[in-house]
């Protein structure tokens, strides 16, 4: 590893300023390189530094505050490409943007110069714009925009698209805040007076050691392996990093645009859990840990086409957030993804499955399979209390074979295998308590019901209608059971009530609760007020009543 970065690169001291004044053509971060990512706790660590390191050094400035390295390549094309180092240069940038504006009426001359030097620049030789920091192409138009352009008049703010555009948004609006925060107070000259030195230590005292190559795969290799044990890059980073180095260059506008669908998510942790529950849906389980390990290994030896990898990465992207959001063709369909989001991130585990059956079946086998998959992991997971180590052998398992075309029916026995029977599964319901409000919330859904024989009417969603414990969470003075912690989360001391009626009768007594849960449309909550009492004896028999509906509510589905 020494050797190759000793023959690959040659270190440079320079500032920040150096580096964003002196750069003609752009620093530009290649399209294969990962996002803006900085949160505001990153954001404001950059800020602490500078002011702190501004209130000790006193008025003249002879120290220098070590910022980092960078790795930059001189690119065959004349670009300085930025492999590493971008989340500090960037910001700096937004910094500088931030400063800028608010000189503005303050002095107009700095402000000017600022924009110039360090941000966008008009090239009056070639005559041609120069933005000194070009982001990847998601991050590019958007950085361009809100960062390096100047706020004439009819300037429009421009809508932020992804994750990473939130937080370019985020940092700047941080740094506006935190510089009004700072010279709250100050008169202007005074005010214009502090933000000019500002400018002159980051510019000019916040130093990097910039290693520079002319050997654009060597760089990415030493990076890719950098990031690789932990320095940097996320899993989806280092992936779509790979696979965009490695795809030919006439293909590689194509496959960059197929990666849009990809990072498309919220935040990098769904992008994520998006590509691990593809990849178990297609080759089986693999831990987040070795994600990209993996993944990187079966490209190389089955010698996977980037565009085609991509493109079936974007199709499944797509359908990803559409069985996130419950969208199906079918009302049924839709109605079990619901289900499913609504117990929570233990259900998660179900997702690869989901993704093999939308891919794979048609129909009325979408409807029958995805009733297995959930009904099994109502049975044995929520019910019955596996752990999801142990069932996700036997989902996963299923996903991928279902996509190597086993058939509907052997994905049924294939879920079933191993499942609790009737009698197991009622036995548990019986003894059951759950204090997560999603699982616990479902399965008093589905009881309530089935005790309605109809679908007429609907149960509101969590934020209107809550779950209740009948014997309170928190009793009153001296109504404390001797064994609360044993009965309060049971399901048969657990029913559902209206958001209203829940608030006005918190923690009361049973007799005070009474005349409240007679005004509920709720079945299971209005035969509360046949009880005279309310006890551990009638928790359980309640609860043996809810655990003699399970099988029918959750059979096993056989074909």
């Amino acid at each position: 590893m020494a050797g190759v970065v000793a023959q690959s690169y040659h270190p440079e001291k320079q500032s920040i300023g150096d580096l964003l004044a002196l750069t003609n053509p752009a620093i530009v971060v290649p399209d294969w390189q990962r996002n803006y990512s900085w949160r505001i706790e990153h954001v404001e660590t950059l800020w602490n530094d500078l002011t702190l390191f501004s209130d000790r050094v006193g008025t003249r400035i002879t120290e220098e505050y070590f910022f980092g390295s960078l790795v930059l390549v001189n690119a065959a094309d004349q670009r300085l490409l930025l492999l590493d180092g971008q989340q500090r240069l960037a910001t700096c940038s937004i910094l500088l943007s931030a400063i800028r504006d608010t000189l503005n009426g303050l002095d107009d001359k700095l402000s000017a110069y600022l924009q110039d030097n360090y941000l966008c620049a008009y090239d009056a030789i070639k005559k041609d714009v120069i933005n000194k920091l070009q982001l990847n192409v998601y991050d590019r138009d958007f950085f361009k925009r809100l960062i390096s352009v100047a706020r004439e008049d009819g300037y429009v703010e421009p809508v932020p698209q992804y994750a990473s555009h939130h937080m370019i948004k985020g940092a700047r609006a941080y740094f506006l805040r935190v510089i009004e925060d700072r010279t709250r107070g100050m008169q202007p000259e005074e005010k214009a007076d502090w933000l000019r030195r500002l400018v002159d230590i980051l510019a000019n005292h916040f130093t990097v050691i910039a290693a520079y190559s002319d050997n654009e795969n060597k760089a990415a290799e030493v990076f890719e392996t950098l990031n690789d044990r932990g320095i940097g890059l996320s899993t989806p980073d280092l992936l779509r990093n790979f696979v965009i180095r490695r795809t030919p260059e006439g293909q590689r506008p194509d496959v960059v645009a197929r990666w849009e669908d990809v990072i498309a998510f919220d935040t990098d942790s769904e992008i994520k859990a998006f590509l691990r529950h593809y990849w178990i849906s297609k080759h089986g389980d693999v831990k987040t840990q070795s994600l990209y390990r993996e993944v990187k290994s079966v490209i190389e030896q089955q010698n996977i086409d980037s565009a085609g990898l991509s493109a079936e990465l974007s199709d499944a992207a797509k359908l990803y957030r559409r069985i996130k959001n419950a969208e199906a063709d079918t009302e049924t369909d839709a109605d079990i993804l619901s289900a499913i989001d609504s117990v929570g991130a233990g259900a998660s585990i179900l997702y690869p499955a989901i993704l093999s059956i939308f891919g794979t079946l048609k129909g009325e086998e979408i409807t029958t399979a995805l009733t297995a998959l959930l009904n099994i992991y109502t049975r044995d997971g929520i019910i019955g209390g596996i752990e999801n180590s142990v069932l996700e052998n036997r989902f996963h398992r299923g996903a991928r074979d279902l996509r190597g075309h086993a058939s509907l029916a052997q994905l049924c026995a294939a879920l079933a295998d191993g499942a609790l029977t009737d009698d197991d599964v009622r036995n548990r319901f019986e003894r059951l308590s759950l204090t997560q409000n999603g699982p616990r919330r479902y399965l008093l859904h589905r009881i309530e019901l089935a005790k309605r024989g109809t679908e007429e009417l609907t149960v509101n969603p969590p934020s209107k209608v809550h779950v209740e414990h009948i014997y309170p969470q928190t009793p009153g003075a001296g109504q404390r059971w001797a064994n609360h912690e044993r009965l309060v989360n049971r399901l048969g001391n657990l029913s559902l009530l209206d958001k209203r009626i829940n608030s006005g009768i918190r923690n009361g007594v049973f007799a005070a609760k009474k005349p409240y849960y007679a005004k509920s449309e709720i079945a299971m909550t209005r035969e509360l007020v046949s009880y005279d009492e309310w006890t551990e004896d009638r928790i359980a028999v309640r609860q043996a009543e809810f655990a003699g509906l399970v099988p029918g509510l959750w059979p096993i589905v056989k074909i």
